[in-house]
């Protein structure tokens, strides 16, 4: 394989940087450049800005990331947001067609942390659980009585922080680990068929929040895939 594409390979697996971003950075170096810009100064015109004030300016922008729609402008998630973490989010889900209406599979969803708690794996989210107690971090149980979450509703640890009817539901991550992230349920009317889809994001704080990443990959990869199926299941049972 060539060097580069090891290289991108690399740097997408130990940082938080983008394939494409990574990509194009590394084709990048196989380019001189001279110190003497004046010739591309005068072919592009621009506003120059110090080394400094672009890296406030950065950093300022960043802020923003958690302070949107993506987090439901959450006040609880823009508090926990740190500088050091990930600015792009690592993300792991599995999507499934299924001929069940947005308006079964939307009910279904909302069923999560009930009667079917989280619909798959549920022995890997209770083992997950008793990791935190056992390093001291309790974990609130239970969810609203209701048919339908709304936005701030708790169910366990999660915190309901999105609620678009027939199309998302997200929640913001509560456990303990290094990194802020949420899970969303996206759901869409491809017209012949809906999906469903079940996908975590994560913006891990340093390395030890990617090789928190890197060992749960496994586990979420498995818990989405089966997630995705048995909401659609569940969903067709009671379109039927």
């Amino acid at each position: 394989l060539p060097t580069r594409w090891i290289s991108v390979w690399f740097l997408n697996v130990i940082t938080s940087v983008p394939p494409t971003t990574a990509r194009a950075l590394i084709q990048g170096l196989k380019h001189d450049l001279l110190a003497d810009d004046t010739a591309l100064r005068a072919l592009i015109p621009q506003r120059l800005i110090a080394f400094d004030d672009a890296v406030r300016s950065t950093l300022k922008e960043e802020e923003k990331l958690v302070n949107s729609s993506d987090w439901g402008y959450d006040a609880q998630a823009f508090a926990r947001w740190r500088p050091e973490y990930g600015y792009f989010a690592k993300q792991a889900g599995f999507t499934v067609k299924t001929s069940a209406s947005l308006a079964a599979l939307w009910q279904v969803v909302n069923q999560i942390g009930g009667k079917e708690r989280y619909f798959f794996g549920n022995i890997l989210w209770q083992t997950r659980a008793l990791m935190d107690r056992a390093i001291g971090h309790k974990l609130a149980k239970g969810r609203p009585e209701r048919e339908y979450l709304q936005t701030g509703d708790a169910v366990d640890s999660w915190k309901v922080i999105v609620v678009e009817p027939e199309k998302q539901l997200t929640l913001l991550f509560g456990m303990k680990a290094p990194g802020l992230g949420r899970l969303c349920f996206s759901l869409e009317d491809k017209g012949d068929y809906r999906t469903i889809d079940v996908r975590a994001f994560w913006h891990p704080h340093g390395m030890p929040g990617l090789f928190y990443w890197l060992l749960m990959i496994p586990a979420h990869l498995f818990i989405f895939r089966g997630m995705a199926k048995q909401i659609a299941r569940l969903a067709e049972q009671s379109t039927d």
